[in-house]
């Protein structure tokens, strides 16, 4: 086994050159991918927030038009509107929570790779410590 102190590196890659360097781009893309992911969820509950908020007093007119406002119709009517307000916020918190989940699992793999690359580093220069000691003891006898 030859001893090449720049295996790990990957001089084709000018922003991911050492470990370190593509630990720390891996990690600040997950960053970013995370704040994208709550912005969006943001967005999403805001607009939904103000349709449902313009959509309740069309509800009520138009029920107050045919008479029924003060009907078990209306309350149907707007108990299922709240419905389905709640289960799309649900369905985007649930899509928030999977995207951040795997925002955590890339931020895990890239420590992974990192640390993985670490030790591969010490036990490769043990190898090769024990091999010219091995060799040291061979020329001294």
């Amino acid at each position: 086994m030859a001893f090449d102190p720049f295996k790990n590196y990957n001089v084709s890659d000018p922003y991911g050159v050492t470990p370190q360097q593509r630990l720390a781009r891996s990690l600040a893309g997950s960053t970013h991918g995370s704040k994208r992911a709550k912005r969006n969820y943001e967005v999403d509950r805001y607009d939904l927030g103000k349709s449902y908020k313009k959509q309740v007093p069309q509800l009520l007119s138009n029920y107050a038009q045919r008479g029924m406002e003060v009907s078990g119709v209306k309350n149907l009517g707007l108990t299922e509107a709240a419905g389905a307000y709640s289960r799309q916020m649900a369905e985007r918190g649930a899509m928030l929570d999977d995207a951040l989940m795997q925002i955590a699992m890339d931020r895990l793999g890239a420590y992974g790779d990192y640390f993985g690359t670490r030790l591969e580093d010490t036990l490769d220069s043990n190898v090769e410590r024990a091999a010219t000691a091995a060799k040291l003891r061979e020329a001294l006898s």
